[in-house]
């Protein structure tokens, strides 16, 4: 709503004519009229700044009337304004027509389930195994980043994630019994057989042949399989999506020129891409008596990115469709082992680092987290040789690699582990 200072009516008053001499004009009138002048000034400048919506620092952005399904995006992101020569109004406006255009263009790159006019999406890829398909750029540079990145076979296996979400947003025993493999065989079965399917190169393949050309290699037996078992996707980014978006929405924001905001996803994926070198903080969230509590805050300096792998819920997003907790206190959740069954090392692991972005570590702590084994210390030593950091919680315990964080507002007792690599 408007708002407005004084009369709103348009009134036109007579206008009398006065002749002034200057001889007339005392000091003390000079002053008075420098005086108004700058009252009004000062009015216009704070009406212009104020009621226009130009007040500096940092607010949200939010997506208003945004198009089609791309409304369901689940991101936070938080901008400094005001550290340019633009207006502030001129420079969230321009944000936000971006933001929005970005957001639109991510879903329908990461979308599995409909292909577009145009547009090589991982749908596209999807439904012409054997053929060769010209992707989008982003999509391609996704590719690209897993095959360099990964030793492990998570595209594939995560040819499971619409199973495993079927799973979680189970609401009855029925439905639980249905889609379950850790309680009924048949579902094991076929969690395991797939599993198989996706660890076999030969079976399965994504071959990148440049310019934005991909090949998705499918043997005829899986193609069987898939037909037989409701399979739709050969490959998917399951619960990485997010992380590989996060990416892509601050990466094409940096190149558009916004290079001072913070960008969060509901399952724990965020990019800091701030320039500036000041403190930040990132608040701790630990699972203690089968619920998420507040450990802490975790204080740092200037640009991060962090991912934060978790197996309970702590917000809507996680229990619609990432976790859900049965009522003998097990989890089931969208993390899928190398034998295709949903599991975690522990229920957090914390990854960051100013240089790798949330695909990178995602990628790269997948191993680790996603396991039968429990012992995490391992990784901790191991981010030596990487330029990341981590922390996991165990007995009212942080343990970290990172010697250079401070913690606050925490009653656990921190443990700093060595790293590979340090003097």
């Amino acid at each position: 709503m408007k708002r407005y200072y004084g009369s709103q009516q348009n009134v036109t008053k007579p206008v009398e004519k006065i002749t002034l001499d200057d001889r007339s004009v005392s000091k003390k009138r000079i002053f008075f009229i420098a005086l108004f002048l700058c009252i009004g000034i000062g009015a216009f400048v704070y009406a212009f700044t104020h009621l226009g919506g130009e007040e500096k620092g940092w607010q949200k952005v939010t997506l208003d009337k945004v198009v089609d399904e791309s409304s369901y995006f689940d991101f936070t992101l938080s901008y400094e304004f005001g550290k340019t020569k633009k207006s502030v109004k001129r420079e969230k406006n321009a944000l936000s027509e971006a933001y929005k255009s970005l957001c639109r263009e991510a879903y329908i790159l990461f979308d599995r389930t409909t292909e577009y006019d145009g547009k090589g999406n991982l749908c596209t890829v999807n439904r012409h195994p054997n053929e060769t398909v010209t992707v989008e750029p982003a999509l391609y540079k996704a590719f690209e980043t897993y095959a360099f990145y990964s030793t492990n076979r998570l595209l594939y296996l995560n040819a499971l994630t619409e199973h495993v979400e079927a799973l979680v947003s189970s609401d009855s025993d029925e439905a639980l019994s249905e889609y379950d493999p850790y309680t009924t065989d048949s579902v094991r079965e076929f969690f395991n057989k797939t599993a198989v399917f996706a660890m076999n190169p030969e079976s399965v393949q994504l071959e990148l042949c440049g310019d934005n050309r991909v090949i998705l290699h499918v043997s005829d037996e899986y193609i069987t399989f898939a037909k037989e078992n409701d399979i739709a996707n050969f490959i998917d980014f399951g619960w990485m999506k997010n992380a590989f978006i996060c990416d892509f929405l601050a990466d094409s924001l940096i190149e558009k020129g916004f290079r001072n905001g913070i960008l969060t996803s509901s399952d724990g994926f965020t990019r800091n891409f701030c320039e500036s070198t000041e403190d930040f903080s990132y608040t701790l969230v630990s699972y203690e008596d089968g619920a998420a509590r507040n450990a802490g805050t975790m204080n740092y300096q200037g640009k991060m990115n962090f991912i934060w792998l978790h197996d309970y819920p702590v917000n809507t997003f996680d229990r619609m469709s990432r976790v859900l907790m049965l009522p003998d206190g097990n989890r089931r959740h969208t993390y899928i082992g190398r034998d295709g069954m949903p599991k975690s090392a522990r229920h957090d692991l914390l990854v960051w680092s100013p240089g790798w972005p949330c695909a990178n570590l995602a990628i790269s702590a997948a191993n680790s987290y996603i396991s039968d084994e429990t012992d995490l210390s391992y990784f901790l030593k191991d981010c030596g040789y990487w330029d990341m950091n981590a922390l996991f919680f165990e007995d009212g315990m942080i343990h970290t690699s990172d010697w250079s964080v401070t913690f606050i507002n925490t009653s656990m007792t921190v443990v700093k582990h060595p790293v590979a690599g340090a003097e």
